[in-house]
């Protein structure tokens, strides 16, 4: 059986959420965002599917797979299409629309992280069992951005989306180089907004760090001098030190 990317998207979520028990199924809505789909061809291919007797509305906008042989079958036959990905673990095992790497693009130049940091929906607790090479955040997911790549076979976050989170929940990550780096193609603003409070007193932080040390306009709305946390500046200093006077800066300024 060949199947479209819509209709292979639609029934992959749909069978591992099926294999993980999940017995509200799985939000359309949200897996035409996730794989950028077609509203219209999406439901109406969830129609053919209901007729057929293989899925069922789980409550308002969510569908499941019914308890049946034919669809049981269809499901096993679906799961042995898993793609192959860096990330095998993700995405052989949990629908795209329940999680998302949160890497921005690009990242081979900084270095692999030790563990990589995904978010999880919170419903999915004590039902996944990661590897211990990923950091994972149980969190809501609404209103929080990501798109499938179709090029990693993964569920990744927006650029701004995966710098509010590392910067939120990992402190180790390089973010502030990949921001010092891509600064001017970045919505800070948007990064904010996306941020955790500690995230944001972080971010604040380092433009703060950045403004006053170079002099270098920061593209953004948002009060970072008045948000900047010492606290932070004092266990950064020596990171943001390296990476901003580390391009000449320094001899620039006869320091």
């Amino acid at each position: 059986m060949r199947l479209s990317r819509l209709r292979w998207a639609m029934l992959y979520n749909l069978a591992k959420a099926w294999r993980l028990g999940l017995d509200e199924g799985i939000p359309a809505g949200r897996i035409v965002r996730v794989f950028s789909l077609n509203s219209s061809l999406t439901y109406r291919f969830l129609g053919e599917l209901r007729s057929e007797g293989i899925v069922e509305p789980a409550g308002r906008g969510w569908w499941r797979i019914r308890d049946t042989s034919r669809a049981r079958a269809l499901m096993e036959y679906v799961l042995e299409s898993a793609p192959e990905s860096p990330y095998d673990y993700w995405a052989s095992a949990v629908p795209e629309v329940y999680y998302y790497v949160a890497e921005p693009p690009s990242i081979e130049w900084l270095g692999y992280p030790e563990k990589t940091l995904v978010m999880v929906d919170e419903s999915l607790r004590n039902r996944i069992n990661p590897p211990k090479d990923y950091r994972v955040v149980y969190v809501s997911l609404r209103g929080r951005r990501w798109r499938y790549d179709w090029d990693m076979r993964i569920a990744r976050a927006t650029a701004e989306q995966a710098l509010a989170d590392l910067l939120s929940y990992d402190d180790d990550y390089p973010v502030e180089q990949y921001i010092y780096l891509n600064i001017d193609r970045i919505d800070l603003d948007d990064v904010a907004r996306r941020a955790s409070p500690k995230g944001l007193r972080r971010l604040a932080t380092f433009l703060a760090f950045l403004r006053t040390s170079t002099g270098r306009e920061v593209p953004t709305t948002m009060d970072y001098l008045g948000l900047a946390d010492p606290r932070v500046l004092r266990e950064r200093l020596g990171e943001y030190t390296g990476l901003v006077f580390a391009n000449s800066i320094a001899e620039k300024r006869g320091i």
